[in-house]
């Protein structure tokens, strides 16, 4: 799995958030920031839930203070299904989940 580094190009993608109304361009929302962008196979996937988004929702004070400004889980799953799933798991004031 490659990482994305400071200096390479995003592709320009719409992201979904609660609501298929609720679009933003990646390109946008990441725009100037420092920022962490996961994707998981999907919601509500066990070791989704409980390794990878928790992770970072426990975590993501921490990496707010090293200065990350937004943290973006991407799925292939609705925007629905999504933010269901980032309701149930608490996720919504600290990681954004988003459909791709």
């Amino acid at each position: 799995m490659r990482s994305i580094k400071k200096g390479d190009k995003l592709p320009s993608v719409t992201l979904y958030e609660a609501l298929p109304e609720n679009q933003t361009n990646i390109l946008d929302l990441v725009a100037n920031k420092k920022a962490i962008i996961f994707g998981v196979p999907g919601a509500f996937v066990p070791g989704c839930s409980r390794v990878h988004l928790r992770g970072f929702i426990e975590k993501s004070t921490d990496l707010k203070l090293l200065g990350f400004e937004e943290i973006i889980c991407v799925s292939m799953n609705d925007p629905f299904v999504m933010s269901a799933w980032g309701n149930a798991r608490g996720a919504n004031d600290k990681v954004m989940t988003s459909m791709k």
